[in-house]
């Protein structure tokens, strides 16, 4: 690769030639050397048309200026990039206060917010507007943008993102004129930052933290001593606690897609089935159908790992007569989806599956009930654990009330927005909040109970919409009692095997 003008091997070649030849064909192979044309132009990503419209963006920066006090100034940085290992990176995902603010999907970028603005100086900005709001961004590079793809720049992200944008050399200077002003009258005093890309890492070798969040404030501070450094995560948690139209609509999108690779995945389960299978059926249809990512790694579970909470291996068979615990999301434009459903690999519950199912369900039933403004967050929850204890009693799973936990251990209520487990207060409901709604019971081998229940776990988990009445169950469509998965994995036995498609 890249390697057509090293010279060929002869007999009569002596080894430094030999050598150099070799060193040639390994170095333009892993960092190969192309001048550019002079007018390289790579495909730059456009805005989708269904994307948060600009508007949107600007109302929501409107807001958190509205909060801040003259003397304040807020700064948002991008998600860095990841690495995977060596020279490899993994997908970049960008950070989701700083995306939900401005929609700006590139690394190595910032957000300040100016309450009252600033006029930059002319040879930043010659129309003398007074801006409230900076987007700094990387410069472009064509040997980068040939490598990983275009990169946006300052001026095409002013226009296609409807904010005065800098390169983000232009970052330091800028926020010195603001905390260090030519007229001290104009100087801010209090600098909130919200979000870090990576708040704290472990040093291996000591095995002690390095919080780099109190690593930045402390040189901020050295900086400029008087200035004040806070937080501002309580707002924008009040803020994407509650959805606005266009996230709902995204929301939607990524519950029905979601939907599709659930009725997908549950179609290709059959014994002897691996679930690296049943997962890659399930990531498929996300793809097929426009997403752009998972919003977490796939959990899909079979037999004993079923009652694994966060099992991702996803290398072992299902075997005839066990179930299949599928959580999984697709991420459409950010928002993500959050939905569980168990299954029975060979297409009917065992009785005592289908009591542990039936409980797990009659849970869910009583929890979904209280989805109701103004109703204490923790209460679904608690419903749910009332229906859990007494069933697992009855059932004579427990006989003590308190060992219920040993086999529900997790919560069951959490938002889903920008982040499956998104930003938000945990106080009482609201309309237009969006949560999970996710009961499970998980009996595990060598449990101190009859060994029939053993390696049963179940977790069904639905998104929920809070409004001014009854909640809606956004991902009602996929069945949830035992008879409806039993009737749909009868009906997906009975028809040929038909990929979902986007449409267009």
């Amino acid at each position: 690769m890249f390697a057509e003008n090293v010279p060929k091997y002869t007999k009569t070649m002596k080894l430094p030639a030999l050598i150099a030849a070799f060193l040639t064909l390994v170095c333009q192979s892993a960092f190969p050397v192309f001048a550019q044309p002079p007018a390289a132009a790579y495909y730059l990503h456009p805005r989708h048309a269904d994307d948060i419209p600009l508007s949107r963006y600007a109302e929501r920066r409107s807001k958190v200026l509205s909060t801040m006090s003259p003397k304040s100034l807020a700064v948002f940085f991008a998600a860095e990039v990841r690495n995977r290992q060596n020279d490899v990176d993994y997908e970049y995902r960008q950070s989701s206060d700083f995306w939900y603010l401005c929609g700006f999907p590139e690394s190595e970028s910032s957000l300040v917010l100016i309450p009252g603005g600033i006029v930059l100086p002319k040879t930043l900005d010659s129309t003398g507007a007074r801006h409230d709001a900076l987007l700094f961004v990387k410069k472009r590079d064509l040997y980068l943008e040939m490598r990983s793809g275009s990169i946006t720049g300052a001026d095409r992200a002013k226009t296609m993102y409807g904010i005065m944008t800098l390169e983000n050399v232009n970052f330091a200077s800028v926020l010195g004129t603001l905390l260090q002003p030519e007229d001290s009258t104009l100087k801010r005093d209090t600098v909130f930052v919200t979000t870090f890309p990576t708040s704290a890492v472990v040093e291996p070798l000591s095995g002690e933290t390095v919080n780099i969040e109190r690593e930045s404030r402390l040189r901020l501070q050295k900086q400029y001593p008087r200035a004040v450094i806070r937080s501002q995560k309580r707002l924008l948690a009040d803020m994407r606690q509650i959805k606005d139209a266009d996230e709902l609509r995204l929301l939607r999108k990524a519950i029905d897609i979601s939907l599709a690779g659930h009725r997908e995945a549950i179609a290709q389960t059959k014994p002897k089935a691996y679930e690296y299978e049943i997962e890659a059926a399930m990531e498929g249809a996300f793809k097929r159908l426009g997403a752009e990512d998972v919003g977490y790694p796939s959990i899909i579970g079979a037999g004993a790992n079923s009652c694994i909470l966060h099992y991702t291996f996803s290398r072992r068979q299902a075997e005839a007569g066990e179930v299949l615990l599928m959580d999984c999301g697709a991420e459409y434009h950010g928002y993500t989806a959050d939905i569980t459903r168990t299954i029975p690999v060979s297409g009917k519950f065992s009785p005592e599956q289908r009591e542990i199912y039936n409980l797990v369900y009659a849970a869910q039933e009583a929890a979904i009930k209280e989805y109701r403004k103004g109703v204490d967050w923790r209460l679904p929850h608690s419903k749910a654990v009332d229906v859990i204890r007494t069933g697992l009693i009855k059932l004579g799973v427990i006989t003590n009330p308190d060992d219920y936990k040993l086999y529900f251990p997790h919560g069951s209520v959490h938002y889903i927005g920008l982040d499956v487990h998104d930003a938000g207060n945990y106080a009482t409901f609201q309309p237009n909040m969006i949560l999970t709604c996710e009961p499970g019971i998980y009996i595990p081998a060598g449990s101190a109970c009859d060994k029939k229940w053993w390696d049963i776990g179940v977790r069904i988990e639905d998104d929920v919409l809070v409004t001014d009445g009854e909640p809606v169950i956004v991902s009602a469509a996929l069945p949830r009692t035992a008879e409806g998965i039993e009737a749909m994995m009868k009906a997906a036995a009975a028809q040929p095997t038909k990929l979902p498609s986007k449409k267009r």
